[in-house]
C-alpha cells in the first residue's frame, strides 16, 4: 500500500479491529510478542464476536480484513501517524506490529474450537460487554454517577422518570432504537441472575453505569416494559403486511 492510497482509509474503518484488540488498549499495554499469550487472552473475545455475528454484528472475516488493512497501513506509515491507526494497540516489539496483527487475523480466520473447548472457558467481561453496546452508553450517561437522570436537576427523580426521560429524548427514533434496548434488558436478565452480579458488571467491571433508585433486578424489567409500552402507544403499528 502506498502512502497516497493509505490516506483514503478512515478511522472508523478499523473499528472492528479496535474492538478485538481492546484488552490491550492503553498507553502502558502492548500485544505480547508471544502468540500463545495473546491467543489465550483473545479466545473469549473471538468467541463473543463470532456469536455476535450470528445476531447481525460484524462477521469475523471483516475484522481479520481490518487487521490486515491496519498492517498494510502501518508499513506505509511506520511512525503510526495515520489517523486510522489511532487507538489501535501495538505489539510489544513495535516493529513487529504489522506481523502480529496479521498473525491475529489468521487466528480469527482459523478459529475453530471444538465444543468442549468452546464451552469450557467461562465468559469474561470483554466477551459479555459485546452484548450491551447500547447500555454501555445509556447506563453511564443517564444513570451513572454523574448521569443526567440523577443530576442535581433530577436528584429526586425515580428510575421510572429517568427512563421516561431517555425515551422522550430518543423520540421519534424509538422504532429503531428501543427494540434493541428491550433486547439488552432481557439479555441482562438472562445472563446475570443476582443483583450482586448485575451491579458488579454494569456499575464497575464493564461500565460506570447505574440503575437509579431501583435495584438492577427491578430496573431492567421496568426499562423493557416502559419501552414496549411507549412503542405500542406512540408508534403502533410498526409494520403491516402488504395486501
Amino acid at each position: 500500500m502506498t502512502p497516497t492510497h493509505g490516506k483514503e482509509v478512515e478511522y472508523w474503518q478499523l473499528a472492528g479491529a479496535r474492538t478485538l484488540l481492546s484488552p490491550y488498549e492503553g498507553w502502558s499495554k502492548r500485544i505480547p510478542d508471544n502468540a500463545a499469550e495473546w491467543r489465550e487472552r483473545l479466545f473469549t473475545l473471538v468467541r463473543g464476536l463470532r456469536t455476535a455475528s450470528v445476531d447481525g454484528a460484524r462477521h469475523p472475516a471483516e475484522i481479520s480484513a481490518e487487521l490486515r488493512l491496519a498492517a498494510d497501513l502501518f508499513e506505509a506509515f511506520p511512525d503510526g501517524s495515520h489517523k486510522a491507526l489511532k487507538n489501535l494497540p501495538r505489539a510489544a516489539t513495535e516493529e513487529r506490529t504489522p506481523g502480529v496483527w496479521r498473525e491475529i487475523a489468521d487466528y480469527v480466520d482459523n478459529w475453530g474450537a471444538d465444543l468442549e473447548t468452546f464451552c469450557a472457558r467461562p465468559m469474561d467481561t470483554w466477551e459479555l460487554s459485546l452484548r450491551f453496546p447500547r447500555f454501555s452508553q445509556i447506563l453511564p450517561i443517564y444513570f451513572g454517577q454523574d448521569g443526567v437522570a440523577i443530576s442535581d436537576d433530577m436528584h429526586d427523580a425515580t428510575s421510572e422518570e429517568g427512563i421516561r426521560m431517555y425515551i422522550e429524548e430518543t423520540h421519534p427514533r424509538c422504532p429503531w432504537d428501543l427494540p434493541s434496548v428491550v433486547a439488552e434488558c432481557h439479555q441482562a436478565m438472562a445472563v446475570f441472575h443476582t443483583e450482586h452480579q448485575m451491579d458488579r458488571f454494569f456499575s464497575s467491571a464493564a461500565m460506570a453505569g447505574g440503575s437509579g433508585t431501583e435495584d438492577f433486578t427491578d430496573f431492567f424489567p421496568l426499562f423493557a416494559r416502559l419501552c414496549v409500552e411507549h412503542l405500542r402507544e406512540s408508534h403502533s403499528p410498526l409494520w403491516e403486511p402488504r395486501a
